[in-house]
């Protein structure tokens, strides 16, 4: 039995030598486009450019439908000069809060980003240390609801759609 343990044991070994490959010394590190197992940078191999985001002012871009019920919709007009969203800078507030948004383009944020979880000690057998115990009401947008950008994202306008067999579980 130990001798079998131990031959696995070099198996194992000599397996993850072989597979263990060089990286190439001629990749500039820190450029984000070295992956040690091809031969050549992320964008050489893409035959699509980098995405494109629309330039129009909040309100005059048509929306995408969502593919699922509950997934967090996209970001229909430009944000580059709304960027970076800081604790005392949010401007998506400003248009989208439910106090703010008074024209028919401003869709208010949903009562659940009002919402924080409360956190408990898991139980006795429970996997888990910390669990959510409930929620509750905030004053404010909820802190894990604040950075907008963290689940929307901005349409982008030239970007094809891989071929695959998806489909989409739209809310009827």
């Amino acid at each position: 039995m130990r001798r079998k343990a131990r031959y696995r044991c070099w198996l194992l070994v000599v397996l993850l030598t072989l597979g263990a490959g060089e990286k190439k010394d001629d990749a500039e590190p820190g450029d984000g486009l070295d992956v040690y197992f091809r031969d050549a940078d992320v964008l050489a191999i893409s035959d699509q450019g980098l995405p494109e985001y629309p330039d129009a002012e909040p309100g005059e871009s048509k929306r995408l439908p969502r593919d699922f019920p509950d997934e967090p919709p996209q970001i229909a007009h430009g944000i580059a000069d709304m960027l970076p969203i800081s604790l005392d800078d949010n401007e998506c507030l400003e248009c989208h809060h439910p106090e703010n948004a008074i024209e028919e383009t401003d869709v208010p944020i949903p009562e659940s980003h009002f919402r924080a979880a409360v956190m408990g000690e898991g139980g006795p057998n429970s996997p888990m240390a910390w669990v959510v115990k409930g929620y509750e009401k905030t004053e404010n947008v909820a802190g894990t609801r604040y950075n907008c950008t963290m689940c929307h994202v901005p349409q982008a306008t030239n970007i094809r759609e891989p071929k695959n067999r998806f489909v989409p579980a739209r809310a009827e």
